[in-house]
């Protein structure tokens, strides 16, 4: 379920789901850190963030690069995002919490692997 690869994910808010919103992400059997980068409407983001094998769960931070995308809706902001894997959907979902100065709020997040890996160092050479 933690694959290196292409995912989209879709988030519910201001009473509507909005996406689906492809993006990249790098699952580190090490360090059991995950990374990742994309944009879509919203603007730009780097993800980064942790993920357990056992609990099946990810943890991670969406951080907003100000001045892309829209800028009513991107404010330079960060989006916590905590989801555990559903396998009866073939998906993680879960919850995004944003806190700012300007805006707070909570919705429904999901987390969809798009069937592309990608290639690691490994497997280039």
């Amino acid at each position: 379920m933690f694959k290196s690869g292409y995912w989209n994910s879709r988030y519910f808010q201001y009473g509507k789901w909005h996406g689906p919103c492809g993006f990249s992400l790098i699952f580190d059997g090490h360090s059991m850190k995950v990374t990742g980068s994309g944009s879509y409407d919203v603007g730009e983001f780097t993800i980064d963030g942790i993920y357990s094998t056992e609990a099946s769960r990810i943890g991670r931070t969406k951080k907003y690069q100000a001045g892309t995308g829209n800028r009513s809706e991107n404010l330079g902001h960060q989006v916590t995002i905590e989801l555990t894997w559903n396998a009866q959907n073939s998906q993680f979902e879960g919850k995004w919490y944003v806190q700012t100065s300007e805006y707070h709020g909570d919705g429904q997040f999901e987390l969809k692997f798009d069937g592309q890996h990608l290639l690691t160092v490994y497997e280039k050479v």
